[in-house]
């Protein structure tokens, strides 16, 4: 799996589910294919990595048409789930801690990633031992660093709701329905996003301690890290590639603002009712911090798989790491069903571990996030957010 779609969704332990389905209400896939392109600030001499599900060889090889005519250099990769599942079924597990120069040489090697979310079910690796799934994390770590140390530039598509029928039972939306969501929402235009996410940047930066609550007991106050802070829009430009390589990655449908949290000033408890890990629905994922620091992590079921896995990972895993406010007018699916619809207008998105793909500095093989439904963000005691719903006079006028 590419590195950046690792960190984001693997880390996070969110499960990027695709289809073999064709969907009449997605746009011409040239036009599709040139937006990605452009997202990606593709330019004349740049190779590009370009990787997707073998459902979608004629979009890739569109996207791969459109950077030729920029006078760039594409190579495409496809993946699918079977290829994932045979790769622990067939392969040896001596091979798990086996860093894959193949990945370094990609990371080193191409300036520009274009990635559409690949799999087909929600719980693939659901009964692969932790053993063997810890190890290959522990063996891409130094891919990751080298990724973000390059800061490569990197667009995805799918942002882990590409319409599928798994996603559609688990929101309890029909199929048809996600998938005009997710369109229409993918064709917000990045300007719009960018000034609706820069309202919210604003308002954080004029505070000092950041305070979640929900009517679950949720009560969680922390420091933001704002000059680290970074908007996906759905666009690159040069001032982002400068910024670092986190505000270089950007994922369609866009519209989120996020915000690192400052080390050691995460105070208080968060639960999530519905939380899904490597195909589990966890009830009930209560997590306190203390100082920043996790220092308990239970749920109403059982959760065995996940405190495995966070036992045996290294780094910063029990630092708390981010929020996430989700910007998009169009992205109008339910949350708190247990997958993370990130870019949901008024949704808010915490997490903890690993936190370098969110402008932070905390490196770990293992990451955790969450969404929590009908939350309230308060900034110094100034509503921003109140019950999953973005405060007016925080709304930009960007429509």
């Amino acid at each position: 799996m590419l590195i950046a779609t690792w960190l984001r969704f693997a880390i996070a332990a969110t499960t990027v589910v695709a289809s073999t389905t064709t969907f009449a209400q997605s746009p011409n896939s040239r036009n599709v294919a040139r937006n990605l392109v452009q997202s990606g600030m593709v330019r004349t001499g740049d190779k590009v990595l370009v990787s997707g599900s073998v459902r979608d060889a004629a979009l890739l090889e569109d996207i791969a048409i459109e950077v030729m005519k920029l006078g760039a250099h594409p190579l495409i990769i496809i993946g699918s789930d079977r290829l994932t599942r045979r790769s622990f079924d067939e392969v040896p597990a001596k091979y798990d801690d086996v860093t894959s120069p193949i990945g370094r040489m990609l990371v080193d090697n191409f300036d520009v990633q274009i990635a559409l979310d690949v799999g087909e079910a929600e719980g693939l690796l659901a009964d692969v031992p932790v053993a063997r799934l810890t190890a290959r994390a522990k063996a891409n770590e130094p891919v990751n660093q080298a990724f973000f140390k390059r800061g490569v530039r990197f667009v995805n598509l799918g942002n882990g709701l590409y319409p599928t029928a798994s996603v559609a039972r688990r929101l309890g939306v029909p199929q048809s329905a996600v998938s005009g969501v997710f369109w229409k929402a993918a064709g917000v235009p990045a300007s719009t996003l960018r000034a609706n996410a820069e309202a919210l940047r604003r308002a954080v930066a004029a505070g000092k301690v950041v305070t979640v609550t929900a009517p679950n007991g949720t009560n969680l106050s922390f420091r933001v890290d704002n000059d680290r802070a970074i908007i996906s829009d759905g666009a690159l430009t040069p001032e982002k590639v400068k910024q670092g390589a986190a505000a270089a990655q950007t994922w369609l449908p866009a519209g989120e603002f996020i915000a690192p949290a400052d080390n050691g000033s995460a105070n208080g408890k968060v639960v999530f009712d519905r939380y899904v890990w490597n195909g589990q629905l966890l009830r009930g994922l209560t997590l306190t911090f203390k100082d920043g620091e996790l220092q308990s992590m239970t749920a109403a079921n059982d959760m065995s798989r996940l405190k495995a896995q966070y036992d045996a990972a290294g780094g910063a895993k029990s630092r708390f790491g981010y929020i996430d406010i989700g910007v998009n007018p169009e992205t109008r699916l339910p949350v708190g069903t247990g997958r993370v619809v990130w870019t949901a207008p008024g949704s808010v998105v915490l997490g903890f571990g690993d936190n370098r793909g969110f402008g932070g500095s905390n490196a770990s093989d293992f990451g955790l996030a969450a969404q929590l439904a009908n939350a309230t963000v308060r900034v110094d005691g100034t509503t921003i957010v109140q019950n999953g719903n973005i405060r007016r006079e925080f709304r930009s006028a960007a429509r």
